[in-house]
């Protein structure tokens, strides 16, 4: 028997506009203005080589996710990164490398947005930040 609640479907969508307000802030305190580039829900930054993007999305009735992402090589052999995935993910401390389409490589990570707080959602994007622009060039590289 679980003791956990289950998820239940549907958008939050008072949620949504609270959480996105708040991580909007919070970015703000994080970066200068001319360092974001905003569009619809979406927030973008450079650091190094790799762009950074953070959005809020939906996730279930009672919680959305805080999604921080960057895109670091597009046509990859997929035989050959997949291995390397694996390893990659068993180190990483939060997030995880995956295959998006047309073979491109995204690395992504994921936080509940309900008890959200700044602390998360700096190591989110530290994490993302450092192993992107590690990580992109180096992919590029190697499998493309």
């Amino acid at each position: 028997m679980h003791k956990f609640p289950l998820l239940k479907d549907g958008v939050n969508e008072k949620m949504l506009a609270e959480v996105r307000k708040k991580v909007d802030s919070w970015m703000d305190e994080f970066f200068d203005e001319d360092d974001l580039v905003r569009v619809d829900d979406l927030i973008s930054f450079q650091f190094g080589s790799a762009t950074i993007q953070v959005t809020v999305i939906p996730w279930h009735s009672e919680d959305v996710l805080v999604k921080v992402f960057s895109y670091l090589a597009e046509n990859v052999d997929r035989a050959k990164v997949a291995p390397e995935f694996m390893r990659l993910n068993a180190d990483l401390p939060m997030g995880a490398f995956s295959l998006v389409f047309d073979d491109t490589v995204m690395l992504s990570c994921s936080v509940p947005g309900a008890n959200l707080d700044k602390n998360e959602l700096l190591g989110a994007l530290q994490t993302v930040a450092a192993y992107a622009d590690q990580y992109d060039d180096i992919l590029k590289e190697l499998y493309t």
